[in-house]
């Protein structure tokens, strides 16, 4: 495939597993990337690699086809196992023997053969990159909350699922918040649906504002939003509180409706795991619980 040396892909900076066995390969790799102002790290095998991609976050791998222990098609299996949308690009000098189909039928996102231009190579790698982002694009979109933001039904139940995992297998106690706004209906009825959608919007800011980046926040269905907070090093009731007095807050400079909601936690416990959907209707019961007994005043 030839590529115009005028083709420009705008490109972010990355940070790249260059895995080779040969050196001066590596060091060629790492000093085409960091000249574009991406950061590398080197392995000189798949096996090396993998250890270092599960203590490290990448962006992009770079791999050649051919080393011991594990060559590259294998890692590429191995990496799509560990995380499909990581990019992968494979290099090797033995075109005859390895094809681009067998590549990409494996995960990886492109296939480049040796001797390969210095055009060539940042060229493919920026395009493979900036395809990558683009579907992530997509994939955000699909996993948003359009109104809020906020994680929709679909990520939350993916990233819970997630953090359950690691929960279970470092011993943590993750809380679950059933957090449901209510009067939304009469919101609607009085004020018109575009006042509900203010207020939705509303509560969404209050929670990314009484939350870490680190907890979860969705919003699961019309007024019901969740919380997930992966680690409770502060007291829960010191979180509540937080949470109701940005309420309260919000409310100060309101001159219409008030914002009300009702609470409902679960604690997750490592040594009797449960599923989600089982810590969801925990905590779905007891906001209901402080419902019903809001309406009973």
């Amino acid at each position: 495939m030839k590529m115009s040396e005028n083709l420009n892909i705008k490109s972010s900076h990355y940070i790249v597993l260059v895995v080779d066995d040969e050196e001066p390969m590596r060091k060629l790799i790492e000093t085409l990337l960091s000249q574009k102002g991406h950061q590398c790290a080197a392995a000189s095998s798949g096996l090396e690699a993998l250890e270092k991609i599960k203590e490290n976050k990448f962006d992009a791998v770079v791999a050649d086809i051919v080393m011991p222990e594990m060559d590259g098609l294998t890692l590429t299996r191995e990496l799509s196992k560990h995380d499909q949308s990581l990019p992968v690009m494979i290099m090797t000098g033995h075109a005859d023997e390895y094809s681009a189909e067998a590549a990409i039928a494996l995960g990886a996102r492109e296939f480049i053969n040796k001797p390969f231009s210095i055009t060539e190579f940042v060229i493919r790698f920026h395009k493979m990159m900036h395809d990558h982002s683009g579907e992530e694009a997509l994939l955000a979109l699909s996993l948003t909350d359009e109104l809020t933001g906020l994680c929709n039904r679909r990520r939350f139940f993916v990233l819970t699922e997630q953090c359950l995992k690691v929960a279970v297998r470092n011993k943590k106690r993750p809380l679950l918040l059933f957090i449901d706004m209510d009067d939304l209906k009469w919101i609607n009825d009085q004020y018109g649906h575009k006042e509900g959608d203010q207020a939705l919007i509303g509560l969404a800011n209050i929670l990314k504002k009484t939350f870490r980046k680190s907890d979860i926040i969705a919003r699961i269905g019309g007024d019901e939003f969740v919380v997930l907070l992966e680690s409770t090093d502060e007291n829960s009731e010191t979180l509540l509180t937080r949470l109701h007095e940005n309420v309260r807050d919000y409310n100060a400079n309101r001159s219409q409706h008030i914002l009300s909601i009702s609470l409902g936690s679960a604690q997750f416990d490592p040594e009797y795991p449960i599923s989600i959907d089982e810590l969801l209707s925990k905590a779905d019961g007891l906001m209901y619980a402080q419902k019903r007994r809001r309406w009973k005043r």
